[in-house]
């Protein structure tokens, strides 16, 4: 699969989103220095359309379909932040979108994506469950059925950030990026070592689900049968193909974040620079400030914060 997707695809995608998603700013930490022997950056997709990197995937998938495809309609399942990019999705081009989200949701995920127009419908209590309900819409209906992170496009989307983020600093040695179903990282891995071949890749997981650390560890994708985790945003039981197979190609490293630091990690970055960040960046963030891999004096290092949220900090 990886083999398929070229630093053209990435550069085509860029271009095709552009003028629908905003170049989010890359976000000097000083006088914040919580490790003072590197340079660390945070790539701000919290200000992103919508509330998060969601948006580029979404728009490359949908502006990739056929015309008589696309006027169909768009339907979709999501824990939150793809679905509302969808529901965006769907207004900005005048499309009609379905989307199916668990009875767990919230009442604000729920708000959200309903202002932007879409059709939404509570199914399941697991999110398999509103994806099987969402194909079977889109069987009676037509039009296309978009997953969240197991798609090429949605990837190649997603994936425009690294470029962005070279462009902005062609200088980082390495790139630190959060890991739920695999789509963001697996995307974002591969445009930034086609381009730059020499960046590092560190994942990062919340250590209550280590979905992808142990898929890496036992060479295979695996289902986590018991997920205890307070990040339910990287709360993905597996992954995907397309998923592991670009981390495993282009992923230098993986590292857990012990649950209990996360909301600290949130709060800090929101003293810090006033970015209000979704608990799975504060995953990204921690793993740099707590230490938990191994850097060199000087190493310049950006964090991917991939959506927002207040988390009780106002």
């Amino acid at each position: 699969m990886s083999q398929n997707i070229t630093l053209s695809d990435y550069q085509a995608a860029l271009d095709r989103v552009r003028a629908w998603v905003r170049k989010t700013p890359l976000v000097e930490t000083a006088p914040w220095q919580p490790v003072p022997e590197i340079e660390l950056r945070l790539k701000a997709e919290c200000c992103q359309v919508t509330g998060s990197f969601k948006a580029r995937g979404a728009f490359n998938r949908v502006l990739s379909l056929a015309d008589a495809v696309r006027k169909q309609g768009l339907a979709t399942a999501s824990g939150g932040n793809f679905g509302a990019a969808v529901a965006y999705v769907g207004q900005q081009l005048a499309i009609p979108a379905d989307v199916f989200v668990m009875n767990t949701s919230t009442e604000l995920t729920r708000k959200r994506i309903e202002s932007y127009g879409a059709k939404l419908t509570v199914e399941g209590d697991f999110w398999d469950q509103s994806w099987d309900a969402a194909g079977t819409r889109v069987q009676e209906t037509g039009g296309a059925l978009l997953h969240p992170y197991a798609d090429r496009d949605v990837v190649v989307g997603q994936g425009t950030m690294a470029l962005e983020i070279l462009e902005q600093w062609p200088e980082v040695d390495t790139l630190v990026v959060s890991i739920g179903g695999g789509g963001l990282i697996a995307g974002v891995a591969q445009a930034a070592k086609l381009l730059k071949p020499g960046i590092r890749i560190v994942g990062v997981e919340a250590a209550g689900c280590p979905m992808m650390w142990t898929s890496r560890q036992q060479q295979k994708i695996v289902k986590l049968e018991n997920v205890k985790t307070l990040v339910p945003i990287l709360a993905a039981r597996s992954t995907e193909e397309i998923n592991f197979t670009l981390t495993e190609q282009y992923v230098d490293e993986i590292v857990l974040v012990p649950e209990d630091q996360v909301e600290d990690s949130a709060r800090e970055v929101w003293a810090a620079t006033g970015l209000a960040i979704e608990l799975g960046a504060a995953t990204a963030v921690a793993a740099v400030t707590r230490k938990l891999f191994a850097t060199r004096p000087g190493e310049k290092i950006a964090v991917v914060l991939c959506g927002s949220g207040n988390n009780g900090m106002t």
